[in-house]
């Protein structure tokens, strides 16, 4: 059974409830994934067995929800959308280094979606990274919790040497699987299950079972889901990024946010203690969004900060 058809199975056909680290925030939106099949499943073609993921990946149609916006990538949804490019164009593609923003509109043509807002985000993070990090080549970069892939394709796009782990939850694994293979096919794709598979490119991990394992990474990043996890799961990253000094961590997330379950979670109340601080604010591209309904320019549920900082201990 490959990759691919692992996550389909355990996450989707045969097991519909909700792991032990599944916070109630995603006990509720993970019931918005699907996964659904175009062809009859069970029909390998030579096609499928070239792409070396079996027939799944060519048959695969993945429907998300809950972490971000996917708008395919077709003349109905561009035309649809001219309104929000208006406004991506002057408050943020200007913004992007120039290499960035053709690197990012070449991804959104190979990963079949179009350049949204959300896209846009993940392609001003990785400015802010190279400008307030450095170099990210020949960096193994740790995100928790991409969702699309969208981060660590971009960060893989722009600088080729670095190597991508996520840890997310096995039904959200699939989609940042399902999509970094689509954008690198000819890359090295690999769900990890011990210790001694991490591969040069991609990794994936599980994080239902990431406490079995010894990351060790350069860079952890963490985009909008601490805010989504209970305070026991943030607890048990922390400690996983504090594993090592000089562990740079990129986090941002809504300064407060209740959870489904009436739980309240602080951005600055997380376990921050035994890390210096480096960079610290709200992030400026994450307040306001562009909306097609009124009012058009949209405040999130709440301020969102961001804060760069390096383990210590």
């Amino acid at each position: 059974m490959n990759d691919i058809e692992y996550l389909v199975h355990s996450y989707f056909n045969n097991n519909t409830a909700h792991s032990k680290v599944t916070s109630s925030h995603w006990q509720k939106y993970g019931k918005l994934q699907s996964v659904t099949f175009k062809t009859p499943r069970g029909i390998m073609t030579n096609a499928n067995k070239k792409e070396g993921i079996g027939y799944t990946f060519s048959t695969l149609e993945l429907k998300g929800g809950g972490f971000g916006d996917f708008k395919k990538l077709t003349t109905y949804n561009l035309l649809l959308n001219i309104p929000i490019f208006i406004y991506l164009i002057f408050n943020s593609w200007a913004k992007l280094r120039f290499k960035t923003f053709f690197t990012t509109l070449f991804y959104t043509i190979k990963s079949g979606q179009i350049f949204s807002n959300d896209v846009t985000r993940c392609a001003l993070t990785v400015d802010y990274l190279k400008k307030n990090i450095g170099d990210l080549n020949s960096k193994t970069i740790t995100i928790i919790g991409d969702g699309y892939g969208r981060l660590g394709c971009l960060i893989k796009l722009l600088f080729p040497k670095s190597r991508i782990i996520y840890i997310n939850l096995g039904r959200t694994l699939l989609f940042d699987y399902y999509f970094s293979f689509k954008v690198f096919p000819k890359l090295k794709h690999k769900l990890v299950k011990n210790l001694n598979e991490f591969t040069i490119d991609f990794n994936y991990v599980e994080a239902e079972f990431y406490k079995e394992f010894e990351i060790k990474s350069d860079i952890f990043v963490n985009i909008a889901s601490m805010q989504e996890m209970n305070l026991e799961q943030i607890n048990d990253y922390f400690t996983l990024i504090k594993q090592n000094p000089n562990q740079i961590f990129y986090c941002c997330n809504r300064l407060s946010k209740k959870l489904p379950d009436n739980s309240i979670i602080n951005f600055l109340e997380y376990p921050w203690q035994g890390f210096e601080i480096i960079k610290d604010g709200l992030c400026p591209w994450y307040q306001k969004f562009p909306s097609l309904k009124p009012p058009f320019i949209r405040k999130y549920d709440g301020p969102i900060q961001h804060r760069i900082a390096r383990s210590q201990n």
